[in-house]
């Protein structure tokens, strides 16, 4: 491989590092706020619902 290819594919791989990364922050988000949007609207729908029976759909 020559400089100009290894700098190209070096670039490349941190590229979709930071991207791989991105994905899992909102991944994250995502389960970390969605349990409490889950059961914050059953209690609106009047459905007997605990945060134990939500957070247990996210494990």
């Amino acid at each position: 491989m020559s400089k100009e290819e290894n700098k190209k594919l070096i670039k490349l791989y941190q590229e979709y590092r930071q991207r791989k990364i991105l994905k899992e922050d909102v991944l994250q988000f995502s389960r970390d706020f969605m349990p409490e949007m889950i059961y914050r609207t059953t209690k609106l729908e009047g459905e007997p619902v605990t945060r134990q029976m939500v957070s247990l759909l996210f494990k």
